[in-house]
């Protein structure tokens, strides 16, 4: 894949509706299979959710939250008081990365949240899942995975984006995508082909190497 894949990846908020194929999925799939695995476990399943189920889940999130049902995924999520220094410099950044490419409303914009209500009109979703009795360390392996399904994403031209707001109802995935009560939600990661919008000039970059790396000698 190279290093210029690793920099050509970026979050698609906002896809066409332009199809992406079984076949082309099967392939990332399988490329995805190849990522490391403690003791070759594999731990990983995924679902996918296209066409009627995906529009099921789709209208189905809409009116969980119309409904203000509050979301409860399947994974703890840090409040923000627990983050570090460091992360939260980066959580502020990026949210004047995102008012520098779309308007000072930031993620206020409607065009944003209305992205992100429709699931960023993905024509496709991943849903990866693990067994709800996994060590804490499989989610290495399934990060693992999810990064490597994003890169063979990028080196066919498909777009991606794993997002916490597309796994935060895993009662409505559960049962749209016959996902067993012994699995749980790691990730979605939406899938497809970008289309023009303003939300697809969000670019984000990294903090100094000298913020995170120690060497010792």
């Amino acid at each position: 894949m190279g290093k210029n894949l690793i920099y050509k990846r970026r979050s698609i908020r906002s896809f066409s509706d332009e199809e992406v194929s079984d076949s082309l999925i099967e392939e990332i799939i399988k490329d995805a299979s190849h990522a490391p695995s403690w003791q070759n476990s594999q731990p990983w399943h995924v679902y996918v959710a296209k066409e009627g189920v995906l529009e099921r889940i789709k209208a189905a999130y809409k009116n969980a939250t119309k409904n203000n049902l509050p979301s409860e995924p399947d994974l703890t999520t840090p409040h923000r008081a627990d983050r570090s220094e460091l992360s939260l410099a980066n959580i502020e950044h990026w949210g004047d990365s995102v008012k520098s490419a779309i308007g000072d409303e930031g993620t206020s914009d409607p065009e944003f949240q209305e992205a992100r209500a429709n699931l960023y009109h993905a024509p496709a979703i991943a849903f990866l899942t693990a067994s709800n009795k996994a060590s804490e360390f499989t989610l290495f392996d399934l990060g693992s995975f999810g990064q490597t399904l994003m890169l063979s994403a990028a080196s066919w031209g498909v777009g991606t984006i794993p997002a916490y707001s597309l796994v935060k109802y895993p009662d409505i995935l559960k049962k749209e995508l016959l996902i067993p009560d012994n699995q749980e939600l790691v990730v979605g990661i939406a899938m497809g082909y970008p289309d023009d919008s303003k939300l697809n000039c969000i670019k984000t970059d990294r903090t100094s190497v000298d913020n995170i790396l120690n060497i010792r000698k």
